[in-house]
């Protein structure tokens, strides 16, 4: 003890203790019949990754789980990984093969990219992880999984392969989700919506067979128009009764398109009642074209630029440079009749923000409904539980209007569709310029071949990863499909794949399926359901009993808390100090910012985030940013603070308090005689009891509470000062009794805080527990997080004991409530004298503490009865069931406070004269803005206030009457 500070010092002993938790293998699991298995998968984060206050959140909540778990002697698994995240990594290797070398992918080929980034994911892929361990987590490393591992690819293989061969992954020609920029497509959870402030363009299009006559339509992407190739209107609406069947000659084109009838896309209440039809480039016009067998016309190229499809001019432009000349050439010809502002959702890529394009596209896709009807019915036959469960609604509404989920993505990181074709006999194929096979799409076919397209070869359900070596028709050479599985095919088998599926190992028998889950409401759709799916379909089991969804982290005005978007921060910033630039893009234009971080230590910021988690409820982290005169900031987290705070007292009282009075002690034995140590003992249990159940129930938050108030208000606050006269005192038995209560409620204490505050706790117990040795008190073990969890059942209850000590407690509070609230009373001045006017069934609480309760209240003398009168001059409280007097005679001169109180009473009462005629002012009220006017409110309540206490504090001077 001597060598260390008395002042917590985290950076002294977070990277020691993880060290020693790592080098004993406290984190490892092995399966086996002798113990409750209890399992976590983590949620993978993506290999390109760096921690944010998101990740801090979800992970510290696991490792407080996996602790707890721990600790009650099961055999913990939280099994670690990382996701290869196909798109978000590949564009950052293309993007720095382009900043170095100025290449893009096809100048270098498929090959040697996919050797960039697997170097890539060696050199940086560990970064999260090293981050994860700063955040405490107590994973089994040595399990760590990656979504492309040999094993874990082999079930990826094996679903696409049996869902292929049942008929649920399918290929086929649909709109789909388009990112240009990544030139890929994505499936509807990838999309993030923005409101942008655009135009409603309406256009008339001229009869083909009378000019003069027109329909006008209205669209919000005018260069859409060039893929039209109808336009529809109501059965029912009567404007158009004599133009059905006819045709309109669609601008800029030249061609003619038929006006059709339709009961669903056309609203007769709507505008004009007439809509174009683009069913190349639009969901519900897409709809409309199938159910009228339209031609569908793609007019865009990958990149986004226009193709063959449309008039020459406009080959080759950009989609919003061709909307420009569009509109532009629209007007020239008189066909723009109006342009109206409007401000819409549109979908953006949720990797680049790229504005999405509905494309037809030659994709492959998974049939959903057989595959939601198991998730479905494992949601509401209770199998898979949602904490909060208001969740399940969310799952459940999600399952009832999911779409069949397109699942190839147009790049070369990830796994790779195992359908291979022949060019030789499939004409719906041909090798493009960079040797990459490519499937044509209808428009892009030979008519005359239209329908000789020859089934893919697809490896068979029982030999899954064998590649196929030849064409079985011709015997010519396979070319594989290009494109790879978006990323959540393979994470919708995380809980599967790291446990061993598809073959039957250990670890898939012991661990699956998985306890809990832990994750962010915003990918129960893109993960929590496929994998319930997955699981339900080829293990016939759901992969986790427990869905814990925890809220989001939002700044001080209620924004997502964000790095990128400059309202955020790298929590290892803040758990080991240091300083960043950060670049806030809400603001127009974008500022740049340079921030100073204190170093909080992780059991700090693990406090001050799971102290307010709630189960779904959202968490607002109040930052305070101070400036420097050199345009940095320093940035101070309050509820940070509290939580450094918190450590500071856990530190001090164990080594300063704790410790040195219980070395050498003769432990005490049976029940103590004392009431202060049957009360702590009870309050103790009681304590235990509820954060055992918070935990159980996923309630962090709440258990947070419960131990902070049990450790500071009971056990420091109050059993450490009301103790203190016995610990210092000559009675060895009475000495002995507190210095065993206090010893074993720290011991428990320490364990009940470990799995939230994993640091500091396994420090202290080293001491501890040594001490525990050294006095021949049972031996709990050489590491905290290993430890047994306190029992409460071992502890008995005195409810009785309970009543005494809390009524003592009370009236000590209203002492010092009266110390507070009295002008009159000066902070640390001792008070002469306090009365307790109690029952007697209270005095044998107030005896035995009676020495402790002068200390903490910082007062001379007690007078203590059943027969006391109440004093001249007193402030006086009810509290704990007995009236509470303090004689304020000889604190003060009586008549010269009287006279000071009525000063100020007169004086705040001219104010708020002055305040009141403002507001009753009529004028004032309508002109005044309102920031104003509830500023003037607000002194005026303040102000009622004042006088309010100065006139309590007048009155119990019982010097004058009350005053009117």
């Amino acid at each position: 003890m001597k060598d260390r500070p008395d002042a917590y010092d985290p950076s002294r002993i977070e990277a020691q203790v993880y060290g020693r938790w790592e080098s004993d293998g406290a984190f490892r699991s092995l399966p086996g019949k002798d113990r409750t298995h209890f399992c976590i998968v983590i949620p993978p984060p993506n290999v390109t990754g760096a921690l944010h206050m998101g990740h801090a959140l979800n992970n510290s909540l696991q490792d407080v789980i996996i602790r707890y778990h721990r600790m009650l002697g099961e055999n913990t698994l939280w099994l670690p990984g990382v996701d290869h995240a196909g798109v978000a990594t590949q564009s950052v290797v293309e993007r720095t093969l382009w900043e170095e070398d100025g290449k893009t992918r096809y100048d270098v080929g498929r090959e040697a990219l996919l050797e960039r980034i697997w170097a890539w994911k060696e050199r940086f892929g560990g970064r999260i992880v090293d981050q994860l361990k700063i955040l405490g987590c107590s994973c089994d490393w040595e399990r760590t999984r990656f979504t492309m591992d040999e094993g874990l690819s082999k079930a990826v293989r094996t679903v696409f392969v049996r869902l292929y061969h049942e008929g649920l992954v399918y290929r086929g020609t649909r709109l789909v989700n388009w990112c240009p920029n990544h030139r890929t497509a994505l499936s509807n959870d990838e999309l993030v919506y923005k409101e942008i402030r655009g135009h409603f363009w309406h256009i008339r299009y001229p009869l083909a067979d009378d000019p003069s006559r027109g329909v006008v339509v209205a669209t919000t992407r005018p260069e859409t128009m060039l893929g039209d190739t109808a336009v529809a209107v109501h059965p029912r609406d009567g404007r158009y009764s004599d133009i059905r069947g006819r045709h309109v000659v669609l601008p800029l084109t030249g061609r003619t398109i038929p006006v059709v009838e339709d009961e669903i896309l056309p609203d007769p209440e709507r505008g004009t009642g007439a809509v174009k039809v683009t069913p190349g480039h639009d969901p519900n016009d897409y709809a409309c074209g199938v159910r009228l067998g339209l031609p569908m016309i793609n007019i865009l190229e990958q990149d986004g630029r226009l193709n063959r499809n449309v008039p020459e001019q406009y080959r080759g432009l950009d989609r919003f440079e061709a909307r420009r000349r569009v509109v532009e050439d629209l007007e020239k010809q008189g066909l723009l009749l109006e342009t109206e502002d409007h401000a819409h959702e549109v979908a953006h890529c949720y990797r680049c923000s790229d504005v999405i394009e509905p494309y037809l596209s030659d994709q492959w896709f998974v049939k959903m409904q057989p595959l939601v009807a198991l998730a479905r019915k494992a949601g509401v036959d209770g199998l898979v539980r949602f904490h909060p469960p208001s969740r399940l609604k969310q799952y459940l509404d999600w399952l009832d209007t999911t779409p069949d989920w397109c699942i190839s993505r147009q790049i070369w990181w990830g796994h790779r569709i195992p359908v291979w074709y022949c060019p030789s006999c499939d004409p719906s194929v041909r090798i493009d310029d960079h040797g990459e096979i490519v499937r044509l799409t209808e428009d892009q076919r030979d008519p005359s071949a239209m329908n000789a397209a020859v089934d893919p070869v697809v490896p068979g359900a029982q030999d899954p990863m064998e590649d196929p070596g030849a064409c079985p028709a011709c015997g010519g050479a396979l070319e594989q499909d290009p494109d790879v599985l978006d990323t959540w095919f393979s994470s919708q088998l995380w809980p599967l794949s790291t446990l061993g599926w598809p073959d039957e190992t250990d670890d898939l028998a012991a661990y699956y399926p998985t306890n809990v889950l832990v994750t962010a409401r915003d990918i129960i759709a893109l993960w929590v359901a496929r994998m319930v799916m997955m699981g339900m379909k080829f293990r016939g089991a759901q992969p986790f009993h427990d869905v814990y969804v925890h809220g989001t982290i939002l700044d001080e005005t209620g924004d997502i808390m964000s790095k990128s978007r400059g309202n955020g921060f790298d929590p290892v910033k803040l758990i080991q100090g240091g300083e960043d630039t950060l670049v806030d893009r809400r603001k127009d234009p974008p500022e740049e910012r340079r921030e100073h971080y204190k170093a909080y230590g992780t059991d700090a910021v693990r406090y001050g985030v799971l102290s307010m988690a709630t189960a779904g409820q959202d968490i607002r982290l109040v930052v305070s940013r101070e400036g420097r005169s050199d345009g940095s900031w320093d940035v101070e987290v309050p509820r940070f603070e509290e939580g450094r705070r918190f450590c500071n007292k856990i530190w001090q009282v164990t080594r300063g308090v704790v410790l040195p009075r219980s070395e050498g002690m003769t432990p005490a034995s049976g029940p103590s005689p004392f009431l202060l140590d049957r009360w702590m003992t009870s309050r103790l249990a009681e304590g235990i009891d509820a954060v055992t159940g918070h935990l159980e129930d996923y309630e962090i938050g709440d258990a947070c509470s419960v131990f902070y108030h049990l450790f500071w208000d009971d056990f420091c606050s109050w059993y450490v000062e009301m103790a203190k006269p016995r610990l210092w005192g000559d009675d060895a038995g009475a000495r002995s009794h507190a210095q065993t209560t206090m010893l074993e409620t720290l011991t428990a204490l320490l364990r009940l805080m470990h799995p939230v505050m994993p640091f500091i706790t396994e420090s202290l117990w080293q001491e501890v527990t040594a001490l525990r040795r050294s006095c021949g008190l049972e031996d709990l073990g050489d590491r905290i997080i290993t430890a047994a969890w306190p029992a409460a059942g071992n502890l008995p209850r005195d409810p009785e004991a309970e009543r005494l000590v809390e009524a003592v407690r009370a009236a000590a509070a209203a002492v010092n409530n009266i110390r507070g609230e009295n002008p009159s009373i000066k902070e640390n001045q001792k008070l002469p004298h306090v009365m307790l006017a109690a029952p007697l069934d209270l005095m044998a609480g107030i005896d035995e503490m009676r020495e402790g309760f002068l200390r903490f209240v910082n007062a001379a003398t007690l007078t203590s009865g059943s027969d006391l009168s109440k004093p001249d001059a007193c402030a006086a409280a009810v509290a704990g069931g007995m009236d509470v007097w303090v004689p304020l005679e000889g604190l003060v001169d009586a008549v010269a406070e009287m006279a000071r109180l009525e000063k100020r009473i007169a004086a705040a009462g001219k104010k708020l004269e002055t305040v009141e005629r403002k507001l009753a002012n009529d004028k004032f009220l309508a002109k005044a803005p309102e920031e104003i006017v509830a500023k003037e409110r607000g002194k005026r309540d303040e102000l009622l206030q004042t006088i309010e206490k100065l006139r309590a504090s007048l009155d119990a001077l019982s010097l004058s009457p009350p005053l009117s």
